[in-house]
């Protein structure tokens, strides 16, 4: 099956430099399918999940939002943070959660604490892929 090349950049470090049949990223309007030869395109990204695939396995990460830039010979995907699914620290996710909605219900700093929400929930969704997520995140 054909590949292309993927990089996911964010400010700190080189995330990731693979070939992948299939690449999925969260859109400002929607989720967004890439393969080998796409069309040339430049696109906003949300917080979401990104999926990678190749030979049947499948990488999740979490990202807080960025840009594409797609090309039929390379994919480089720039974000604000991104990390791979097993690398996120459940624990870090449900304080972070904890903390975002107490800020919501205190009226405090709304706009930063909708935006820390959306991020974790990004996170949430990825580690629920992989099974490490506890039940006690909600």
């Amino acid at each position: 099956m054909k590949t292309v090349p993927v990089e996911i950049i964010t400010p700190e470090k080189l995330i990731i430099k693979e070939e992948m049949e299939y690449i999925s990223v969260p859109g400002y309007e929607g989720e967004l399918g890439i393969l080998p030869g796409h069309a040339n395109l430049l696109g906003l990204l949300v917080p979401g999940e990104i999926r990678l695939k190749k030979n049947g396995e499948t990488k999740y990460l979490a990202i807080s939002g960025g840009f594409v830039e797609i090309h039929p010979d390379k994919v480089e995907i720039f974000a604000e943070t991104a990390e791979m699914a097993e690398e996120i620290d459940p624990e870090r996710v449900r304080l972070s959660v904890e903390r975002a909605k107490s800020q919501i219900t205190e009226g405090k700093n709304l706009s930063q604490a909708r935006a820390q929400m959306q991020r974790d929930l990004a996170r949430m969704k990825v580690i629920d892929k992989i099974g490490k997520r506890k039940s006690n995140i909600k």
